[in-house]
């Protein structure tokens, strides 16, 4: 609460928009095309009413970096995968290092890998920074166990092996050789569709998992409430990632991984309103928007709403 009165007294929040313009790390790349189509002035507007002093960083041409009928197997790509991960490395580290909040939007979940070490990088928080992920996926592949991907075993499927320090060193070693993220500060959410590799990479790392199942029973409030205090307990900070296909497909149909059942929007969105002024918050990521799948907008106008919810002000 202090640190909220602080900004309501003359320190509003700051947050930048950075478009992860990049398919390169799946097979479906079209999720390339996810940041431009958010409708920045719309996002902007509704920050800004926020009180949030906002600005939109933009696209940052990723997906111009090759051409995909030349560049079409994994192997080819990851040149191209690594460029853009120090690209988003980068400029995430840069607003955390200026006191802003990066607000990543995606584009494959492979960045991941460049927004979390870019922020823990800025804090100098390696390990002991929290991670709160929203997934229908485990993205917990190495790249051994990936050819057994149900996607293909692309790069997007292995994030959560490499922030943890595991795969191949291109991947580990974004931002620094050390592990990013320490599997006790780490919770994921709403998994129900992984490979027998990944479960037993999780199992074996001891990263705290609710599988929909879960979240279904126990309901998202008390679920949450435990991954925000693992996240927060004694660490530098952390954030919040969310992969768009962890919702059901009615509510997010504009997704490149689709899933079917997921989480209800309708009872995520209330838990994580002001998320984004918690004192400890440091970054948002939304990935995996699709717009070539969405239907109506629905998983454009989910993206606001997204944000509009993270960076509400308080009810109280």
């Amino acid at each position: 609460m202090l640190a909220i009165k602080e900004k309501q007294q003359g320190q509003p929040l700051k947050a930048e928009i950075i478009g992860y313009d990049s398919g390169w790390g799946c097979r479906d790349y079209f999720c390339e095309d996810g940041p431009a189509a958010v409708p920045a002035d719309h996002v902007l507007h509704k920050l800004r009413y926020l009180g949030i002093d906002a600005k939109w960083r933009g696209p940052l041409g990723l997906k111009f970096l090759g051409k995909h009928q030349q560049l079409n197997t994994k192997e080819k790509t990851l040149p191209l995968v690594i460029e853009g991960l120090k690209r988003l490395f980068n400029h995430v580290k840069y607003a955390v290092e200026n006191k802003y909040i990066p607000i990543v939007i995606g584009g494959d979940h492979a960045s991941a890998i460049g927004t979390w070490s870019g922020a823990v990088a800025a804090l100098h928080a390696e390990q002991n920074f929290g991670l709160i992920w929203l997934d229908a996926h485990l993205d917990a592949h190495t790249n051994e166990t990936s050819k057994h991907g149900k996607w293909g075993g692309w790069w997007h499927g292995q994030p959560v092996s490499a922030l943890t320090g595991h795969g191949l060193p291109q991947l580990t070693d974004i931002g620094g050789t050390k592990p990013k993220i320490s599997p006790r500060h780490i919770s994921m959410i709403g998994i129900h569709s992984f490979e027998p590799q990944e479960d037993a990479f999780v199992k074996q790392h001891n990263i705290k998992v609710y599988s929909l199942e879960e979240v279904n029973r126990r309901g998202f409030k008390v679920i949450y409430a435990e991954a925000l205090q693992r996240a927060t307990d004694g660490t530098a900070g952390f954030g919040l990632t969310v992969d768009l296909d962890c919702f059901d497909a009615e509510s997010a149909p504009g997704v490149g991984t689709p899933e079917g059942p997921g989480l209800n929007p309708a009872e995520v969105l209330p838990i994580i309103q002001s998320v984004a002024r918690h004192p400890q918050f440091k970054a948002l990521e939304i990935a995996e928007f699709n717009p070539h799948n969405d239907k109506g907008n629905k998983t454009r106008d989910l993206i606001g709403k997204i944000i509009e919810s993270a960076f509400a002000k308080p009810l109280s």
